[in-house]
């Protein structure tokens, strides 16, 4: 079928994109915590039955300690601190423009593939960075000036700068995790891979919540069965559909469609936000995505 790897892309930011949806509002009845770490153990159930499916094992086979190690923290990196700033993201600035911040992790990335691994970027590509970060600041502002009134308390300000703080800093650990990932990925599994990523994001985030005597907040979540669907649901279209169909993109589209393409949930996310979350999307918002998504395009070229 002609442009079936371009069609799995567009699938890959839709499914994302209601994952985005489905997590926020789990976040706000159970919190940051018990969401990752149940979103995960959902993701790390679901990988290992597919592997069993394919292969007849449960677990990855023949893979180098070198691949784990580098898969391993990628897991950590990319999804215990990445997504621990993006859900708290979520909270304090909503889930469209927190992925526009994420976004960010694009031009990041290519920044540091060009320090540690010599990648050139031509002109199109320091273009489309720079268009890039600018339709994100254009969105930031259109947000800012929609939730700051000119009676906004200090605090109220505080609350927004922390909610793009947390937004960049999933960024940067989403631009580290895809580094660690080139690393530890080369001949191993496509599957295999996604699952010691996974499996090392639920052993962080069990860790986490151990260590920080939050257990009993996802015991908490378990109990609650509402809680517990929205957030079975958002591992089905997350790290479980998502994911398979951006490995099947990659594998019947160029990369740089693919990547282009697979970002479009920040768009994809301005109309449930306006008609489902009942959010006021403004113009300067809206015409940020699409810098930002234009600037992923020519990075892309």
């Amino acid at each position: 079928m002609t442009y079936i790897g371009e069609i799995a892309a567009l699938g890959t930011a839709l499914s994302w994109t209601l994952a985005a949806l489905f997590m926020e509002n789990a976040v706000s009845r159970v919190g940051v915590l018990p969401v990752n770490t149940l979103k995960v153990a959902f993701g790390t159930l679901y990988l290992a039955l597919v592997s069993f499916a394919l292969t007849g094992h449960f677990l990855p086979q023949g893979v180098a300690a070198s691949s784990w190690l580098f898969l391993g923290a990628s897991g950590f990196v990319g999804f215990v601190i990445g997504d621990y700033f993006l859900l708290n993201a979520y909270v304090y600035i909503g889930s469209a423009t927190a992925m526009l911040l994420m976004s960010l992790s694009v031009p990041l990335t290519a920044a540091a593939a060009f320090l540690l691994y010599g990648e050139r970027l031509g002109p199109w590509s320091l273009a489309g960075m720079a268009l890039c970060v600018s339709g994100i600041s254009v969105t930031i502002a259109g947000g800012r000036e929609r939730n700051a009134p000119q009676n906004e308390s200090s605090a109220e300000r505080r609350f927004y700068v922390k909610g793009v703080a947390f937004g960049v800093l999933s960024a940067v650990s989403m631009a580290a995790g895809t580094l660690l990932t080139k690393a530890g990925a080369a001949g191993v599994d496509s599957v295999a891979a996604t699952q010691i990523r996974i499996g090392s994001a639920f052993a962080g985030f069990f860790l986490v919540a151990a260590f920080s005597r939050k257990l009993c907040d996802v015991r908490a979540a378990i109990l609650d069965r509402k809680a517990l669907g929205i957030i079975s649901l958002g591992a089905v279209f997350g790290p479980f559909i998502g994911v398979g169909l951006l490995l099947f993109a990659i594998q019947h589209a160029g990369a740089g469609i693919v990547s282009t393409l697979s970002s479009l949930s920040p768009v994809f996310l301005l109309p449930p936000t306006a008609f489902i979350l009942k959010r006021k999307v403004t113009a300067s918002q809206a015409g940020g995505a699409v810098l930002a998504m234009l600037g992923l395009a020519l990075i892309f070229r």
